[in-house]
């Protein structure tokens, strides 16, 4: 079975909740998990109660590891961009939700899963969580924002230095670069959220959609021109002899 996302609301606080139906597996994104998403999105901008919004893993193996395996041997230079501006306009739905977004991550956020973090107004992890965007051992782009949404958070040097290498970085490090907002040890985690959550109830909801507003508004000015980007950079990369075998390769292993 494919990765589930499940909604619900408690005490005005929404949760959106990725699991992954056999639990052995982690978390991965396809076009249904990508519509279940985009639903409870939607769910949300319409309750006019929820204040803030939690976006989680039930899987203790991952938050979300990026795309689901059958979806990346279906994707070529064409359907690759439908693909990505699908993704986009989800993620872009998520980051302008009028009310605080947390991402809790609590273990491994890679690729995709790494770029929905971030579409989130803070990341807040456990001691165990991990972080990369490690497309390039693939022969792909970020497709769903990585490419302007990492260096706005922890700078243009480190961000190349987390594409070009692919390399995860622990709790610990994602924090000090700016990553995520705080880390707490995995068993601190619901009193940690829980605290930020009371502090958000304290404040005027109105302001804090301004506020939001404003600061991405400013931060992100090029979202538009950012699909475009990575939706044409990533057909390019699916043409290439050298994409096509480095995905042979990944897919073979998988298998074994």
């Amino acid at each position: 079975m494919a990765t589930q996302v499940r909604y619900e609301k408690k005490e005005k606080v929404g949760y959106i909740t990725i699991y992954e139906e056999v639990e052995r597996r982690p978390c991965t994104l396809d076009w249904d998990s990508l519509a279940m998403l985009e639903d409870a999105i939607a769910k949300i901008r319409q309750d006019e109660e929820v204040r803030a919004v939690v976006l989680q893993s039930a899987s203790p193996k991952s938050f979300v590891v990026g795309a689901n395996i059958k979806v990346l041997e279906t994707l070529n230079a064409e359907n690759i961009m439908d693909w990505v501006k699908n993704g986009h306009r989800i993620f872009n739905q998520l980051q302008q939700l009028p009310v605080p977004v947390i991402a809790r991550v609590e273990s491994y956020a890679l690729g995709g899963g790494l770029e929905l973090a971030m579409a989130c107004d803070m990341i807040i992890a456990s001691e165990e969580a991990r972080f990369a965007q490690p497309e390039a051992g693939l022969g792909v782009m970020p497709g769903w924002g990585g490419s302007y949404r990492l260096a706005n958070l922890v700078g243009i040097n480190r961000a190349k230095e987390m594409f070009f290498r692919g390399c995860q970085i622990d709790a610990r490090q994602a924090y000090e670069w700016g990553l995520v907002n705080h880390v707490f040890a995995k068993d601190k985690m619901d009193e940690g959220i829980h605290g930020i959550l009371e502090d958000i109830m304290k404040n005027d909801k109105k302001v804090l959609h301004l506020t939001k507003e404003i600061i991405n508004i400013h931060r992100q000015p090029g979202i538009g021109q950012n699909v475009c980007e990575e939706a044409n950079t990533s057909s390019v990369c699916m043409a290439s002899p050298s994409t096509l075998k480095r995905l042979e390769n990944f897919f073979a292993q998988r298998k074994k």
